[in-house]
């Protein structure tokens, strides 16, 4: 049994809890018993209230299940290895699940994601030893690194990065969706992370605007958020505003309102704004609408774990554009497996000069081989990605629940 405790109340759509939905789905399919919990509050680290709620979240399956009453369970959310510094080993052996006669199908265990306690590592310590009394297991499921979040001040990333190393050094199981972020806990904090790549949904190929004779568009599914790089693209568009192209930047645009605006205000001022389409966050058909019409998916985000809505572009025949040294690099990868090279392409940071971006784009934009390449790369791949179930098996083996399947 597994019980899945997730923030409740974002008001947005993330890759975290696009995550979250479907490996909870699933789990479900291979015959594991999974509890979603879903917490609200301030996260990521709460008010007093928000922090009671979780204690009570984070307790075992067996451990008062009926006084979860301010934590509502929910059908359906709306996404060797230890330690490697000295302190984090001897903390996370003392606290490791107690062996006992339990197969994997009975054990239990608690997957908690950690915008909810990679700022709260006291009430993580404390589930964390109840957990190892009882044999159960305790794992974080770290979509973000919190001292990644862009705009924090040299003294607001070291305080989060200290909360986290606390917090991580408690669980028993540290859960990542990349090689990347596996790579940077580990060279920041000495963690230990197992990966459970993401998935992708069965969907059919996107016919696009070029096959129907349209001008190129291109599409940003991402909150408008800084760290989005939807101000840089749209910057980018505006110095190629010669050539034929249209824009959706869709995503929840009320997380920063100052920012969204900012780049309304921007596609106005470069004259571009009739060709930009801020429709806020896509959801359903509507979504599946804008996935039908796109030529490129661009993500220039400054920081991704991950990147979900690549690997969903390349699910649908769609090649994507993406910033260097984050984790949509690796998402891009997946391509690789079509045989036909990259189904587009990483674009480094801004510098001196023209924005790599702008260079990438307007390559793109002009030659009809790279657009076609790219497009070919994407279609052959598509078939052979990897579903959420493989996603699931990842995670039930780590915490050693269910009996996943070979």
């Amino acid at each position: 049994m597994l019980r899945l405790v997730v923030p409740e109340g974002l008001g947005y759509t993330s890759g975290g809890t696009v995550y979250n939905t479907h490996v909870a789905d699933a789990l479900r399919g291979l015959g594991v018993t999974v509890e979603v919990v879903g917490v609200p509050g301030a996260w990521p680290v709460g008010t007093a209230a928000d922090r009671r709620r979780l204690r009570v979240a984070l307790d075992l399956p067996d451990a008062a299940v009926l006084d979860v009453a301010d934590a509502p369970v929910l059908d359906v959310v709306d996404d060797a290895d230890r330690r490697t510094h000295e302190g984090g080993a001897a903390r996370n052996s003392a606290m490791a699940p107690a062996s006992g006669p339990a197969s994997p199908a009975a054990r239990r265990a608690v997957l908690v994601d950690a915008l909810l306690v990679l700022g709260a590592p006291e009430e993580l310590h404390a589930a964390a030893q109840a957990a190892a009394s009882s044999g159960a297991a305790l794992g974080i499921l770290v979509h973000m690194s919190l001292a990644d979040a862009p705009g924090l001040s040299a003294e607001e990333a070291a305080r989060s990065a200290a909360l986290e190393c606390e917090a991580l050094a408690a669980a028993h199981t540290v859960l990542v969706p990349s090689d990347f972020a596996a790579r940077r806990l580990a060279e920041r904090y000495g963690t230990s992370a197992r990966v459970a790549r993401p998935g992708v949904v069965r969907v059919p190929a996107a016919p696009g605007s070029l096959a129907e004779g349209r001008a190129p568009h291109l599409l940003c599914l991402a909150a408008l958020l800084p760290g989005k790089g939807q101000l840089r693209l749209v910057r980018a568009l505006g110095e190629l505003r010669e050539m034929p192209w249209t824009l959706t930047l869709a995503g929840h645009d009320a997380a920063d309102p100052a920012y969204a605006h900012a780049v309304a205000v921007e596609a106005a001022r470069l004259g571009i704004a009739d060709r930009v389409l801020i429709p806020g966050e896509l959801r359903g058909p509507a979504l599946e609408t804008e996935w039908s019409r796109t030529d490129l998916t661009v993500l220039a985000s400054v920081s991704e774990t991950f990147g979900l809505a690549v690997a969903e572009s390349i699910a649908r025949g769609v090649p994507a554009m993406v910033g260097a040294g984050t984790g949509a690099a690796e998402a891009l990868s997946l391509s690789l497996s079509g045989g036909l090279g990259p189904a587009g392409a990483v674009v480094g940071n801004p510098g001196p000069g023209t924005d790599p971006l702008t260079a990438e784009l307007g390559r793109w934009l002009a030659d009809l081989t790279v657009r076609a390449r790219w497009r070919a790369a994407a279609r052959a791949a598509r078939p052979l990605l990897p579903g959420w179930e493989s996603t699931a098996l990842g995670v039930a083996r780590a915490l050693g629940v269910g009996a996943p399947r070979p």
